[in-house]
């Protein structure tokens, strides 16, 4: 977005703010607080991407919306405050899905799942997320591996993910099958922990993206074929990181068995994109076209 659209968006911001009786004022890079009923921050680099994909024309109305979703949550949660200390009652709200590492918090319940990525529980109230912290965990009958696995088995249970096949306007895609592509639920990137249950897995796992919170693609590893699959996932990858609301990472995981692995990380200089292998992946797919018993 260019700097006159950004400046018109926060122009819109500062309206839309006055007309709902809130003062507005810029507290830190790309970040707004409005004062007045209520108080509360809103990020300006998700609303400018998600600005990114309408009309300019549509702007207010995205940017009145934005605002008021957020002062009913938080009236909501002022007026019917929710004892986070009652598992019972939080048991079927708890649910997880993966972040960027550095979006956590000093005292937010997460774990590491790969390089570049991290996994939280959530507390989902419809119309807020609140992240489960080790304070409130403290107070739960649940250790923290089992909350993991609730959570997990609620976003399982909510159901709900698609797989569909689709081509993509890059270099080297033409040469391969379709790459598949999961849409859905609003954890969607939780389901990257069991990809086996979906028809995307090969021989050697899958390779697979999570740009941001709302794009999952995949692609079977069967051989060493797999490697065009990956530059083109990393391309697609680098687009979607740069452009999509909720960015996580552009880097290529490997899933398999369970597990996820950084496949692939990519880079783009003056002499072009390039993509780097990890040398684990590299080795496997290179040995899945060597004949049996190995090289000579």
């Amino acid at each position: 977005m260019s700097t006159a659209h950004h400046d018109r968006l926060l122009s819109l911001v500062q309206s839309v703010a006055r007309q709902r009786g809130y003062a507005c004022h810029m507290t830190g890079p790309d970040v707004v607080t409005l004062s007045g009923p209520t108080t509360f921050t809103l990020a300006l680099g998700n609303m400018r991407r998600l600005a990114a994909a309408y009309p300019a024309d549509q702007w207010a109305a995205l940017v009145a919306d934005h605002i008021d979703t957020q002062a009913i949550t938080i009236e909501t949660e002022r007026d019917n405050p929710i004892d986070y200390t009652d598992f019972a009652a939080m048991r079927g709200l708890i649910r997880t899905r993966l972040f960027a590492t550095e979006s956590v918090g000093a005292d937010v319940v997460r774990r590491v799942v790969a390089p570049g990525l991290i996994q939280r529980v959530l507390i989902d109230r419809v119309h807020t997320v609140t992240p489960v912290t080790y304070q409130m965990l403290r107070y739960w009958p649940i250790s923290e591996f089992d909350l993991f696995t609730l959570a997990e088995r609620n976003v399982r249970h909510d159901g709900g993910v698609e797989v569909q096949q689709h081509r993509f306007d890059v270099p080297m895609a033409e040469e391969l099958p379709p790459i598949s592509m999961l849409t859905g639920p609003e954890y969607l990137t939780a389901h990257a922990r069991w990809l086996g249950d979906y028809p995307v897995t090969g021989p050697g796992g899958t390779v697979l993206i999570m740009p941001s919170k709302q794009s999952l693609y995949a692609y079977p590893v069967t051989g060493p074929e797999t490697v065009g699959a990956v530059a083109v996932l990393a391309q697609l990858a680098a687009v979607s990181y740069a452009d999509e609301p909720w960015p996580i990472n552009p880097w290529v995981y490997w899933w398999r068995a369970g597990n996820l692995e950084l496949a692939a990380t990519a880079h783009d200089s003056e002499d072009g994109f390039s993509v780097r292998p990890t040398e684990t992946f590299d080795r496997f797919v290179t040995g899945l076209g060597e004949p049996p018993g190995g090289r000579g």
